[in-house]
């Protein structure tokens, strides 16, 4: 472990002491890498997730897509930043998940990243409540032939089923992104079903 590595790890002790961020109110934009980020809600999975994201990120090509993500792990939502080099993915899955198992789930998704990547470094885990839900996440420094990357994989619960997502970006950026990113996760609230059918519902 390089003393960069080492230095994120501390960073969660002392940023107090060395005055950086560890929250931002979203609410009021946010300057990241020179560039002005805006943020809205955006209601996704036909209407049953809700989560804040930068206005200026869309969805991603399919083309990049096929070619940044293997075909067997690509995600079902992927927003990138203008540049493509910035990414938020969700994948709802199927499978049962109870709002007690996400820690779990989220525990299991590493010891398979361990086993597939040995030289992917994690750092944190954390539980989070976000709007009336559980958010467990973690962050990790993985690999890839353009250089390292900042990855924050994270879980909930959305109607009993599992919610997986990753935030990434170049492993330079993450100090200047993080902050907005775990934000962003405390934004994820399961939807009720007056705003999925409107007033009359079915």
């Amino acid at each position: 472990m390089n003393f960069i590595d080492e230095a994120i790890i501390k960073l969660r002790i002392d940023a107090d002491i060395r005055g950086l961020p560890t929250s931002i109110d979203l609410a009021r934009g946010q300057v990241i890498c020179d560039t002005l980020y805006s943020f809205e809600a955006m209601q996704l999975f036909d209407k049953v997730l809700e989560i804040v994201l930068p206005q200026e990120f869309a969805p991603m090509p399919e083309g990049l897509a096929a070619k940044k993500y293997l075909a067997s792990q690509k995600p079902q939502v992927i927003f990138t930043s203008r540049d493509y080099t910035t990414d938020i993915t969700l994948n709802l899955l199927r499978e049962a998940l109870k709002p007690d198992q996400v820690l779990a789930c989220l525990r299991k998704l590493r010891s398979t990243i361990q086993g597939a990547y040995p030289a992917t470094l994690f750092y944190d885990e954390e539980t989070l409540d976000a709007v009336g839900i559980s958010v467990a996440y973690m962050d990790y420094k993985s690999f890839s032939l353009n250089g390292p990357i900042y990855n924050i994989m994270f879980v909930s619960a959305i109607c009993n089923r599992p919610l997986v997502g990753t935030f990434n970006c170049p492993f330079g950026f993450w100090e200047v992104w993080r902050p907005a990113a775990v934000e962003m996760l405390k934004t994820i609230r399961e939807t009720t079903r007056r705003e999925r059918f409107g007033r009359r519902g079915i």
